[in-house]
């Protein structure tokens, strides 16, 4: 089987369309075929990449017959469509399937149109010409026959191969459609905005299930052992995240407190108890999702299936969310790290339902909205599931991005694509977009920021957004009636982000900005000016810090402050995006107040201190390196998670630059790294020792610190980039 799956495989690819197989089944003539490939001799009626808006999809009724055993599929597509503009075509996608049949009809009076196909292949694009045009406002059924191959890719329709407990292997016929191979299983109009509703009927064999984003309201037995099942028809809803499944599996279910049926589905070599983790993380953080955005999850399903070869983490498929198998089956003895990771997927994947389901971007120029705002929203989805797992502890989505940032020509956050591709689901995507939603929030307050998002989410429920509807529904509920797309723009249209610089002279800090560049890695040719939410601390002479908001929308500004304080600490709380640097009684009166006592802030903050001081002073104008040492002192104190991730990233930096070859003293910086996480493991393991609460979060961090420490020590006196690989050992990984 594996070997036939294979030559059909590289025929494919090499240019032998599998049609050879095909041709003989549906009796596809050669007229036909050459009717799909006149680009070369023919000009075309339509030369853009998008589609265009003349013809609507309405409700698409699709009818599958895949074949595990012979690696194929056939099926047949129903598309009911309303022309918009008066038209004589329709411009649709297809993609290496093979096409037997199409038919035009107009409704409600059947009239069939002559119809010629014509493929443009370069762009996907299946034309149907007809001789007459079709009036606007009109209906039509478009019916389209086709047959494809079961890739084995994890893209489009494929198989996945995996081994009973007697070695003997078993497929799964799985989907993966984002961002554009919706057209790989079936003709259709492949772009976000053009949403319809699916009905699906599927043929499987008997010993199989099969699956589609809705319930199954019917099982017909069929001649040959198969079985014909029919599924609810979905809610309105774009072609990537339509999803199906057949294969040898079976389920565990639960009702949620919300009325939602979750199933997890799994192969038949797993034991049902190792699902009870997923389905109890996946029920929980459903319900609070709920409850907190108050717009309810619309359908009466929402299974989750692990997949033996996925290509990401998951996707989140509207009700057949699609998984990398360790991500949902869980045995009871997995250890503390990697339920957190798989939590943050099951959080990540069911916040989609809401952003990026229930209102979708436009085009994949906005792609953030989907993937950044569900990223932020994930954190809040482990907290519900367990309270330690808090935003505060664990939010590494800065650290990433500013790191990928630093040292990669990233994109900004809003930037024209063309062909989307996997390209597109990158740090920026994805770890920058949630940081910037996090400064959004630090700016409006938590209140302001969840009523707007509930509003955004009411006023475009089955619609899609750009990114100002989403500024839009925030500055209305802004208290202060802050202008967010205003604010927000340079944040969207540039890469990088900002230095703040803080000086303290008496009673007033001197605040400037600047790109902080800390390689020459950028196409920039002008020096954008960020409208900034410095968010900042006053610390009194009594240990209290006081909140202070303040909108840095030129280059420098003067902030007065009144009566007697300790310090100032900017981007006070760790929402912003952006790096601070301070002169240098302010930064010795910071390691002082770390030194007397490091919980007086965050562990966020303390993570950025660290990170903010060697970035900066790694740069062309660096920092004095005794503010690194200074703050490195403390650290044989620290034992929370977000500090030592951010220095092990920190660390990363100074090999990735190889400073230690151009500054000798930074030998002696790294030796201190080593020396005081030593300390600090000691702390750990002496905190174990005492049986203090949560067991399972400390063996967790002795494991991370011990990893973190030999590659520390192996490090110091190997400074190839080759061997920096800061998120090897983490709690978390990207998504994809």
């Amino acid at each position: 089987m594996a070997k036939f799956i294979l030559l059909m495989f590289i025929c494919y690819h090499c240019g032998l369309d599998p049609v050879f197989g095909l041709l003989s089944k549906r009796n596809v003539s050669s007229e036909s075929l050459s009717s799909l490939n006149q680009e070369a001799s023919e000009g075309f009626l339509w030369n853009n990449i998008r589609l265009p808006q003349s013809v609507i999809p309405l409700e698409y009724d699709i009818f599958l017959h895949p074949n595990l055993t012979e690696a194929r599929f056939s099926g047949k597509v129903e598309i009911k469509c309303v022309i918009r503009e008066t038209t004589n075509f329709v411009v649709l996608h297809s993609k290496d399937l093979v096409i037997s049949q199409t038919t035009l009809t107009t409704i409600p009076s059947n009239e069939q149109k002559e119809v010629r196909m014509q493929m443009k292949n370069d762009t996907d694009q299946l034309f149907l010409i007809m001789e007459d045009a079709i009036p606007k406002d009109a209906e039509i059924l478009i019916t389209i026959v086709f047959d494809g191959i079961l890739g084995i890719n994890g893209d489009g329709f494929y198989l996945s191969e995996f081994f009973t407990s007697n070695k003997s292997s078993r497929y799964l016929a799985s989907t993966q459609f984002e961002p554009t191979s919706a057209r790989k299983a079936f003709p259709c109009f492949d772009e976000p905005a053009l949403k319809a509703n699916f009905s699906m009927s599927i043929v499987r064999e008997k010993k199989h299930i099969s699956l589609f984003n809705m319930p199954r309201v019917d099982s017909i037995p069929r001649k040959n052992n198969l079985v014909l099942d029919t599924f609810q028809q979905s809610v309105k809803m774009s072609t990537y995240l339509v999803a199906f499944a057949v294969g040898e599996y079976k389920g565990k279910s639960k009702l949620t407190k919300s009325g939602v049926n979750m199933t997890v589905f799994y192969d038949r070599t797993s034991l049902m108890e190792t699902v009870d983790f997923s389905l109890d993380a996946g029920g929980t953080i459903l319900d609070y999702f709920n409850t907190l955005f108050e717009v309810s999850y619309p359908l009466p399903n929402l299974d989750m299936i692990a997949v033996p070869y996925h290509k990401a983490a998951a996707m989140e498929n509207w009700g057949l969310i699609t998984y990398r198998k360790p991500y949902l089956v869980i045995p009871i003895n997995s250890g503390y790290r990697w339920k957190y990771r798989a939590v943050s997927v099951i959080a990540h994947e069911i916040a989609h339902q809401w952003f990026g389901n229930i209102v979708t971007m436009q085009w994949w120029d906005d792609l953030w909205l989907n993937e950044g705002v569900a990223s932020f929203m994930q954190y809040l989805g482990l907290q519900a599931f367990d309270n330690d797992w808090s935003m505060k502890n664990f939010f590494t989505e800065k650290i990433n991005s500013m790191m990928s940032e630093d040292f990669t020509n990233s994109r900004a956050l809003n930037q024209p694509v063309a062909v989307p591709d996997f390209s597109i689901f990158n740090g920026v995507t994805y770890a920058k977009g949630a940081s910037i939603v996090r400064m959004v929030r630090g700016l409006l307050g938590e209140k302001a920021f969840m009523n707007g998002i509930k509003t955004y989410l009411n006023q475009n429920k089955y619609s899609n957004v750009v990114s100002d509807d989403l500024w839009q529904a925030l500055s209305n509920s802004s208290d202060d009636g802050i202008d967010l797309k205003a604010v927000m723009s340079i944040w969207m249209g540039e890469r990088a982000y900002p230095l703040v610089t803080v000086r303290r002279n008496h009673s007033e800090i001197q605040i400037s900005q600047e790109p902080f560049i800390l390689k020459n890695n950028t196409t920039s040719r002008t020096t954008p000016i960020w409208t900034i939410p410095f968010q900042y601390g006053i610390l009194d002479q009594q240990g209290h810090f006081s909140r202070k908001m303040f909108l840095l929308r030129e280059e420098t500004a003067t902030i007065k402050i009144s009566g007697h304080f300790k310090l100032v600490k900017g981007n006070y709380r760790d929402d912003g995006y952006y790096r601070v640097n301070y002169d240098p009684e302010s930064w010795k009166a910071i390691t002082d107040q770390l030194m007397t006592n490091h919980e007086i802030f965050s562990p966020g903050e303390r993570a950025h201190l660290l990170n903010d001081a060697v970035s900066i002073f790694a740069r062309t104008k660096p920092l004095n390196m005794s503010v690194v040492m200074d703050l490195l002192n403390y650290m044989e104190k620290e034992t929370d998670f977000l500090p030592w991730f951010s220095a092990s990233h920190s660390f990363g930096i100074l090999i990735k630059l190889r400073l230690k070859d151009i500054k000798p003293e930074v030998k002696v910086l790294m030796q201190k790294f080593a020396t005081v996480a030593t300390k600090a493991l000691e702390l750990i393991e002496n905190q174990l020792q005492a049986k203090e609460n949560n067991k399972g979060y400390k063996d967790a961090m002795k494991e991370y610190m011990v990893n973190l420490i030999r590659r520390i020590n192996s490090r110091v006196s190997d400074s190839s980039p080759s061997t920096l690989r800061p998120s090897t050992d983490k709690f978390t990984q990207k998504m994809d």
